[in-house]
């Protein structure tokens, strides 16, 4: 059961990049929700569009929890972008402000009557949107995370995101965790401590300097030629040992291959990977079926992304959000 400070179980409402972790909250103790369909049992309209509808009834009053993935990712058979994510999130969060009871009152014509809001809402990013543009390279660049987060708090009084990409070191986003605006959740503790029972004298290693700024560790050096192109360089004295490579998440996964095969070069002996967020490519999971191949069921990922690839052996951070937030 997860009760607050007044003795009642807060609400969670899941937006479709969570809806893959309803059991799992309910298992929990948690009174579930998420949105209706449209009249075409869809949640998208023709146009794109994305259709929000929430049982509001349920929740006037309640201190509620809305919890989100925040990136490209399929639900029910239907690819959402992370623009659809931030949207689809801001329209549960305005109808959970601002609910309104709708009756009929002629052909097209309805009547809206106010009803309560919700007591208090907080979100959970389990994976945070925008994280490859959390900061400006050029002038005139967009900080598309910092935009994203902002529009959340403005309807929301505090957001948790599991391991963040951007460091409490960059400083828009660590005066908000000062602020207490935001909250850093982690999953790495629980993927490396799963890694380590099968590879338990593994040498931790990152792929790049942002994993070893974001987790404290050693790390390789990357330098990026395209979005998706990178060399890897640097020398650590693995011969003979087993590694393990730890970073927060994973896009098309070439930078991993690499690192992993650096790794062999030098000597490695087995290799695995603890990632956080594995995250589709647009055309499906192509990227990741290939790091899952490469690593050869040395794979450690969390659920922060439903991913058909991982989503039976993926460790789920369902109860990192109960015992956390709830």
């Amino acid at each position: 059961m997860v009760i607050h400070g007044d003795g009642h179980m807060k609400k969670v409402v899941l937006c479709s990049g969570a809806e893959h972790l309803s059991e799992s909250f309910a298992n929990a103790g948690c009174e579930v929700f998420s949105s209706m369909e449209n009249y075409d049992g869809k949640r998208f309209f023709m146009n794109s569009d994305v259709y929000s509808r929430l049982p509001v009834e349920s929740l006037s009053g309640e201190d509620v929890v809305v919890v989100q993935s925040a990136t490209l990712s399929q639900s029910n058979g239907e690819w959402y972008t992370t623009q659809d994510r931030i949207y689809e999130l801001l329209e549960f969060l305005s109808i959970l402000h601002e609910p309104y009871i709708v009756t009929p009152a002629g052909h097209k014509r309805y009547d809206y009557s106010g009803m309560d809001p919700v007591g208090s809402v907080e979100v959970v990013y389990t994976c945070m949107p925008c994280a490859k543009q959390d900061h400006a390279c050029l002038t005139g660049e967009v900080n598309s995370a910092k935009l994203a987060i902002d529009l959340t708090l403005s309807r929301s009084e505090r957001v948790h995101i599991i391991d963040p990409h951007p460091p409490t070191t960059l400083q828009w986003f660590g005066d908000l965790v000062e602020q207490g605006k935001a909250n850093v959740l982690s999953m790495t503790e629980q993927l490396i401590t799963g890694a380590l029972a099968d590879l338990p004298d593994a040498v931790i290693l990152g792929p790049d300097e942002g994993a070893a700024e974001r987790l404290g560790i050693q790390s390789f050096s990357k330098s990026r030629i395209s979005s998706v192109q990178s060399t890897i360089s640097g020398s650590f004295d693995v011969r003979g040992d087993d590694v393990l490579i730890v970073d927060d998440m994973v896009l098309s996964g070439g930078t991993l291959r690499r690192t992993r095969e650096k790794l062999k070069e030098l000597g490695a002996r087995r290799i695995g990977a603890a990632i956080t967020h594995t995250m589709p490519v647009w055309g499906g999971e192509e990227n990741l079926q290939k790091i899952a191949s490469a690593f050869e069921g040395h794979v450690y990922a969390a659920n922060t992304v439903y991913t058909e690839t991982f989503k039976d052996t993926a460790f789920d951070c369902t109860e990192t959000i109960v015992s956390s937030v709830l």
